[in-house]
């Protein structure tokens, strides 16, 4: 525990950062984790206690009407949309429309890891049988090839790394033949 004198020193001196960066503000887009609407995308249109807030979909788009949930029931998005307090639904939608939230989600790893999730969820039992022998047959290409890197028989490819522009160069003229040494040719 640091005492006062310590604490402001450390507060004025700036080492302190802010660990979160998503807050529960009107206009953060959040995803319903747990209920009906669970998997939907929302925006916090009103906060209305320390535990609950008032979400909206808006509906035509994410299939979510406007409720209060409580916290503990979304979670909330690095995605945010400029609306103002208790916003209405033609509001909502076209603030979404502007930012384009839709797609930015689409984009995140987030989504991307919950697609991933859901397309390995519907696989039937001879899909998850192919991916089973695809896998297999990757790990044998593989570990063939890290063997025969390491007994020497095959070189690894350079790794190509992004180089920085360099000024063009003049082209080199070619050396003119030198005279033969006294000592002969090789």
């Amino acid at each position: 525990r640091l005492d006062g004198d310590r604490a402001l020193a450390r507060h004025t001196t700036g080492l302190t950062t802010m660990t979160f960066t998503r807050f529960v503000e009107i206009g953060r887009v959040c995803l319903i984790n747990y209920g009906p609407d669970a998997g939907k995308l929302c925006t916090i249109i009103d906060i209305v206690d320390a535990n609950k807030c008032l979400v909206e979909g808006p509906p035509d788009l994410t299939g979510v009407i406007r409720q209060v949930l409580p916290y503990k029931r979304i979670a909330l998005t690095d995605l945010k949309v400029k609306i103002p307090k208790n916003a209405r639904q033609k509001t909502v939608k076209a603030a979404w429309e502007k930012s384009n939230v839709l797609a930015k989600w689409e984009n995140t790893v987030w989504a991307k890891k919950l697609a991933a999730k859901k397309k390995r969820a519907a696989m039937t039992d001879f899909e998850r049988f192919q991916l089973m022998v695809a896998r297999k047959q990757k790990a044998a290409l593989v570990a063939e090839k890290l063997k025969a890197i390491e007994s020497g028989a095959l070189v690894p490819a350079p790794v190509a790394k992004k180089a920085k522009a360099l000024p063009a160069a003049e082209p080199e003229a070619p050396a003119a033949a030198e005279p033969a040494a006294a000592g002969g040719d090789y």
